[in-house]
């Protein structure tokens, strides 16, 4: 029996050793099996986003190549374009020149034969065409400021004056364009003691402007009110008219060049201006850090334009 023990249990290790050897080599395989189809699956994974990027880089290549295309031709037109708009300013500015001085010889001759004896007929017709050369004459400065504007030549001669002073000597002449229209022209007081270091003619030009618009859209019996107020480093000019207002869609379209409100259905009034008046204004007062806009409580109700310039230190 003991002998039997004895052989027993070699025989029983040895059939447990292999039986572990047998589960170590199977278990073995197994797991070089899953890590091979991982590693499989991870090269296509691997392939296929490498595919996707030769894709993408090709794709990458062909819209640099159309838009390296596209920029050429970009350029050339951009070329072109600032070729067309520096002959239209040197046309312009030709037109201008030779306009002007027939215009003057036209106007003079005119007002020459108005003082002679005339009838009544024929002075109202000399009247028609002194208006009208009248008309030209601003169409002729606003559109030589636009070419100056366009050309980049438009120069301000900045020195130092009085805002008030400034404002008090153009005042006069606006009343009376105000009395002869049976507008109420109302100034409210000055802020004294502001001086400003700008081009005096250029912002004399844009206060004459504001006023004069409104002044043009303000009915009969209406008033036309101009205020100035000191708001911290800057002066501020306003000008309020009891005209037929601005739709909020149009209060910064209005200072586009050529542009004219489409509420405004006046036809004669409509052919006393171009629409460059504030956009002209609107250089100018850029041109001295500034800032211009308008504001309207709707159509009908009115609207005040207002500018806004550095008072000097």
């Amino acid at each position: 029996m003991e002998l039997l023990m004895v052989a027993f249990i070699p025989m029983l290790l040895l059939l447990l050793g292999a039986g572990l050897l047998v589960v170590a080599r199977v278990s073995g395989f197994m797991q070089f099996s899953f890590f091979s189809q991982q590693h499989n699956f991870s090269n296509m994974i691997i392939q296929r986003y490498m595919e996707r990027i030769a894709l993408a880089q090709g794709q990458l290549y062909q819209r640099r190549q159309e838009l390296e295309i596209m920029s050429a031709r970009l350029s050339l037109s951009n070329q072109e374009l600032s070729r067309l708009n520096d002959m239209k300013s040197k046309f312009l500015s030709m037109v201008v020149h030779d306009v002007r001085t027939p215009l003057a010889s036209i106007k003079g001759f005119s007002e020459l034969l108005s003082v002679k004896q005339a009838g009544e007929k024929e002075k109202a017709y000399l009247k028609n065409i002194v208006t009208s050369t009248e008309q030209l004459g601003r169409l002729i400065a606003d559109l030589t400021d636009l070419a100056m504007i366009e050309a980049g030549k438009l120069k301000m001669e900045k020195v130092l004056f009085d805002f008030p002073d400034m404002s008090r000597d153009i005042l006069p002449g606006l009343a009376i364009n105000a009395q002869n229209k049976g507008v109420e022209l109302v100034v409210h007081a000055f802020p004294e003691g502001v001086r400003v270091h700008g081009d005096k003619f250029r912002l004399s030009q844009v206060f004459m402007n504001l006023v004069n618009n409104a002044i043009k859209f303000t009915p009969a019996g209406k008033k036309v009110e101009i205020s100035f107020r000191r708001e911290g480093r800057f002066v501020d000019t306003l000008v309020k008219d009891a005209g037929i207002g601005i739709h909020p869609s149009e209060t910064k379209k209005i200072f586009e060049k050529f542009y004219q409100a489409k509420s405004q259905k006046d036809e004669k009034l409509r052919k006393q201006g171009w629409g460059l008046g504030l956009s002209i204004a609107q250089e100018v007062v850029h041109s001295h850090k500034g800032e211009i806009g308008a504001l309207s409580p709707g159509l009908g109700k009115g609207s005040t334009f207002w500018f806004k310039i550095p008072a000097a230190a």
